[in-house]
């Protein structure tokens, strides 16, 4: 059994280079470039520190609704970037491994006036696989779908389908996995309907349909420094347009008017360096975290430890901490420690490496991440090419 798993481990990671082989002796006659490298004719390290992390350019950008008064429009193009990845799973624990084309991703993102923006991020192709490897079909699901409008005194209103947490953004995680910290969750009331069951419960690193207002005071040296306020009003529900039967079953599109509650998110930012706190209360249950963040060369560390009480009246504690380092614009290597009390295993480390290149404007990634974990012990592959 361990000599046939050894040959399937081995065939998905040729799977996973011949790709990378196959986009590297593309790469250089391609025509399609991440949207805004096409726009202002720059390089994908111009708001990155190894994609899809942001440096503090790029945070400034992102905060001033994709647009700084030092980036001038050098030509008309279209407002697309694609994101395409294959994953390689290897379950050591049960001896089986899998490969598949995971992600279609298209982003489009722009300001349309001065206080007038929006980001769009859809997936004409996604798939995940469940804790027996199955594969479980989402095509046509919207990882964001959002218009932001700017008001006078710094002031925000979000409107669409976004992620709760907006201090530390597990978006642009390097890891494949998401911080236990922000993706353990708390169940909603139960429903006849298990999907929309599923969409009442709520995490920080969560999406919904919300409308989600912040206000900015203390306002730093650039556009993204300061002090933040945010409060958010998540709806149950997802927005999709289901492409197939499978994605009409898993990812079909619900929205049910009803408030999961309320979400309350203060932080100061200065840089990359972050401090803040959240608070989520909803009908008999609650969530709360306490998150930092801090630059030391090129060294970001980022902590977060929570607690919450679910609708049995159950509390546990979460955590999760960690660093990635970036000694090169083309490499990038940290770990992280993940716990949760309530599910009763011992914590988790979570070492990951990360290449991107050529860190122009087009860029091929590859991340490994390796969980080591008593009773869950496994390893994933992840090459993607953005342009």
């Amino acid at each position: 059994m361990k000599t046939s798993f050894v040959n399937r481990f081995f065939s998905r990671i040729a799977l996973t280079l011949a790709f990378l082989t196959i986009g590297l002796t593309l790469a250089p006659v391609s025509q399609a470039v991440p949207y805004f490298a096409r726009k202002y004719d720059v390089r994908c390290s111009r708001c990155h520190l190894l994609p899809p992390m942001l440096n503090e350019f790029g945070q400034r950008f992102v905060a001033n609704g994709y647009k700084l008064r030092e980036l001038e429009k050098k030509a008309p193009t279209i407002p697309v970037a694609m994101w395409v990845t294959h994953r390689v799973e290897v379950d050591e624990e049960n001896e089986r491994a899998k490969g598949y084309f995971n992600r279609v991703e298209a982003i489009s993102s722009d300001a349309l006036a001065p206080w007038l923006s929006y980001f769009v991020e859809w997936r004409p192709l996604s798939y995940q696989t469940t804790s027996s490897q199955k594969l479980l079909g989402r095509h046509g699901r919207f990882e964001d779908l959002f218009i932001q409008f700017w008001l006078p005194q710094r002031i925000a209103i979000t409107v669409g389908q976004f992620r709760m947490l907006n201090q530390w953004d597990v978006s642009r995680r390097l890891t494949l996995s998401e911080p236990l910290a922000f993706s353990a969750g708390v169940a909603g009331k139960s429903s006849s309907n298990s999907r929309l069951g599923s969409l009442r419960s709520f995490s920080l690193a969560g999406r919904a349909p919300a409308v989600r207002a912040t206000f900015q005071t203390l306002s730093g040296g650039s556009e993204s420094d300061g002090w933040f306020h945010e409060l958010v009003l998540p709806l149950s529900g997802e927005l999709t347009l289901p492409l197939g039967q499978e994605a009409k079953r898993n990812a079909s599109f619900e929205l049910e008017g009803r408030l999961k509650g309320f979400l309350y998110e203060t932080y100061y930012r200065k840089g990359l360096s972050s401090i803040g706190g959240t608070f989520f209360r909803g009908d008999d249950r609650w969530l709360s975290n306490l998150t930092s963040t801090l630059q030391l060369g090129r060294h970001v560390f980022m902590g977060s430890a929570g607690t919450a009480r679910f609708r049995t009246g159950v509390h546990d504690f979460r955590l999760s901490v960690g660093d990635n380092w970036i000694p090169k614009n083309w490499l990038g290597l940290g770990a992280r420690l993940d716990h949760q009390s309530g599910i009763r295993r011992r914590p988790a480390l979570i070492p990951h490496l990360n290449f991107s290149f050529p860190s122009g404007k087009y860029t091929f990634l590859f991340t490994i991440e390796q969980r080591i974990q008593a009773r869950n012990y496994n390893t994933a592959f992840e090459f993607g090419a953005v342009f």
